[in-house]
């Protein structure tokens, strides 16, 4: 449930107060009809999410609120007392000085209440990512000459705290898992979900299945709420993969992400704050200008996305256990967040058209339609990894890189 919108309202010294009582006070039914959970604070008092312009005059008691404040700048503007026109000033000031801002109207023939409600939605992502420790454990994978933000600009730009852990911390806790308890009770549950287990050995499954506790004994140690993994080391140096515990993960509510990939993990997340369940990290395969479609592949994906899943090997190594899904058809986004400084991002609708058996691929398929030209994959590339989630969310996630991220 998102945290109540905290409202600061800003009238002039020349408004009667029982004008400002009987502005705050039609604002507050009208947000309370649309279903929008608000408080109002007063000057001093502490943090406030948006400005209420009650008046004209206030101009300047804008800008200076507006100072010490985090975060964009909502204006919230109603159709009396020369709210509108005090709110167009204070954002044209806004803008030339390169902050976000946005005014919503609430009133008589707007939208503003809807609008606001989407707002909300969005601020309550941004305090979650603010809130989230994201582990990096083991350095990310050689090949990801693109994806590399130190976690100053993983700060800085989207607010989680990124902690790094080594993998050999997972290799201890795999070699010091007990195998007949936990890991056990992992591989029936998964086997018993699957359509058919092809390759893996019950050993692989064993294996794989303690893999899944020593991830998730590293995670618990560290207090980690999203990680990415150098799983390609468990291949090394296990001889198994991280297919499975990533999956399990997954479905248990936490983002985890592939070979140390940062800013697609951060997708991951970003994704899930807002729409609720888990999405998936793939690699683009093959694309189709003429159909406009996508092929996307990986060994990895949240069980809990797919009508149903057969247990592979791992594609590359032919090792351990990956999992080979099958998509429902339907709505759904695509998304990748990155960039110099993570400000960049691509986001499209997407229809999710078919689902692939490719031997040459990893083990999940899943063709996709674009809503934006595929070809902008090949123009301008934020990299390898993308981020299929179900459902159409590209208007808000397009309406939170503008407002949250994005440069003016």
């Amino acid at each position: 449930m998102p945290e109540p919108l905290r409202i600061l309202s800003l009238s002039s010294p020349l408004t009667p107060s029982t004008a400002v009582s009987a502005v705050t006070d039609g604002i507050a039914t009208r947000l309370a009809r649309a279903g929008v959970t608000h408080r109002f604070v007063t000057a001093g008092e502490g943090p406030f999410d948006a400005l209420l312009i009650v008046s004209g005059g206030t101009e300047h008691l804008a800008l200076t609120a507006l100072e010490s404040a985090d975060g964009p700048a909502i204006l919230l503007a109603h159709p009396e007392r020369n709210s509108l026109p005090a709110a167009l000033e204070i954002v044209s000031a806004l803008r030339l000085r390169g902050r976000p801002a946005r005014i919503v109207m609430v009133g008589e023939a707007t939208a503003g209440e809807a609008s606001l409600g989407r707002l909300v939605r969005l601020l309550d992502v941004r305090r979650r990512l603010r809130a989230t420790r994201f582990g990096r454990i083991g350095a990310p994978s050689e090949w990801l000459v693109a994806s590399v933000p130190s976690a100053e600009t993983v700060a800085a730009t989207w607010g989680p705290t990124l902690v790094d852990v080594p993998i050999e911390e997972v290799v201890e806790a795999f070699n010091e898992a007990d195998p007949t308890t936990e890991a056990a009770a992992i591989r029936e549950r998964v086997v018993g979900g699957a359509d058919s287990v092809r390759e893996p050995s019950p050993a692989n499954l064993d294996a794989a299945a303690r893999v899944v506790g020593a991830l998730r004994s590293v995670v618990r140690r560290h207090h980690l709420d999203a990680c990415t993994v150098r799983c390609f080391d468990l291949v090394t140096g296990l001889s198994t993969t991280g297919c499975l515990a990533l999956s399990w993960l997954l479905d248990e509510g936490m983002v985890a992400g592939c070979e140390g990939d940062v800013p697609a993990t951060l997708t991951m997340l970003w994704l899930q704050l807002l729409t609720g369940e888990p999405a998936f990290m793939a690699n683009p395969q093959a694309l189709d200008p003429a159909a406009n479609t996508l092929d996307l592949a990986h060994c990895t994906v949240a069980r809990r996305l797919l009508s149903r899943y057969e247990l592979r090997s791992h594609f590359e190594s032919s090792l351990g256990v990956g999992i080979a899904g099958r998509f429902e058809p339907g709505p759904a986004t695509l998304a990748r967040i990155g960039g110099a400084d993570l400000r960049e991002a691509f986001v499209s609708a997407a229809e999710i058209v078919g689902s692939g058996m490719l031997e040459e691929r990893c083990r999940t398929q899943v063709t996709v339609r674009l809503a934006s030209p595929v070809t902008e994959l090949l123009t301008r590339p934020l990299g390898n990894h993308h981020v299929l989630a179900r459902g159409d969310w590209a208007a808000e996630l397009r309406e939170y890189h503008e407002l949250l991220i994005a440069r003016t």
